[in-house]
């Protein structure tokens, strides 16, 4: 009861890096950037599950060393392991720089340069934190599933981005959750995800090719714990 207590109330902390966690923080040049985007599927430009991993341990450490720091527009808290920058932060003050040096490719491709299958795409807001997002995802991940299309990983942020977009049904957003068999909708503590135009597009297309639907949740918001105390509670 008292450990199920503990955990429950436990405070985030910074996660360590890993060996090839920092090379990612002064990468190689890798290439052109837009051909690369032109010779892979645009429902090919996805990440899978440890980089999403990856990306948080790099985004703390970031954070640590005053690379990324708060806004006027995103006041977060640097000691906030559980929300964190918020994803505009996050792209303007991390991922543009490092995918910049690298040759001007999305995240996603310079991870993995042949692309990975869409099995999932993921919905969001882009005000929410960086920390919650993945926590949402990572928890919900379904079992099997090897690519995440998420917008601001997938798509080049150094490029023409308007040009990607000019035509929604064409855009790479329609592209990838066409190919995906599941749409995962990923709420936040801010802001609902539908204030932003391209959500409820992208739940329009989900419901008109009728797309598995799910919402996202942290594992963290104690059900595990509480299922601890219950049990403990039975046993006594």
């Amino acid at each position: 009861m008292i450990f199920s207590t503990y955990v429950l109330h436990m405070p985030q902390r910074c996660l360590p890096l890993r060996p090839t966690d920092e090379e990612l923080f002064s990468p190689a040049i890798l290439g052109d950037g837009e051909a690369l985007h032109t010779a892979v599927g645009q429902n090919m430009w996805c990440v899978n599950l440890e980089d999403l991993r990856q990306l948080r341990r790099l985004v703390m450490h970031a954070v640590a060393r005053g690379t990324v720091r708060p806004t006027d527009r995103d006041p977060f808290d640097l000691k906030d392991y559980a929300i964190g920058p918020s994803v505009y932060t996050v792209t303007e003050q991390f991922l543009k720089p490092i995918t910049g040096q690298a040759g001007q490719m999305s995240w996603a491709l310079m991870k993995h340069a042949d692309g990975l299958p869409c099995d999932l795409f993921v919905t969001h807001a882009w005000a929410e934190g960086i920390y919650e997002l993945i926590a949402r995802v990572e928890h919900s991940w379904p079992r099997g599933m090897r690519g995440a299309y998420i917008c601001f990983l997938s798509n080049p942020q150094n490029l023409n981005i308007e040009a990607l977009i000019a035509s929604p049904r064409e855009s790479p957003f329609a592209l990838a959750l066409q190919s995906a068999s599941l749409l995962l909708v990923c709420p936040n503590e801010h802001r609902s995800i539908y204030t932003r135009l391209w959500c409820v597009y992208e739940a329009f297309l989900a419901y008109s090719w009728q797309k598995e639907i799910r919402t996202a949740t942290k594992y963290h918001e104690g059900f595990y714990c509480l299922l601890m105390r219950w049990s403990f509670w039975q046993l006594g």
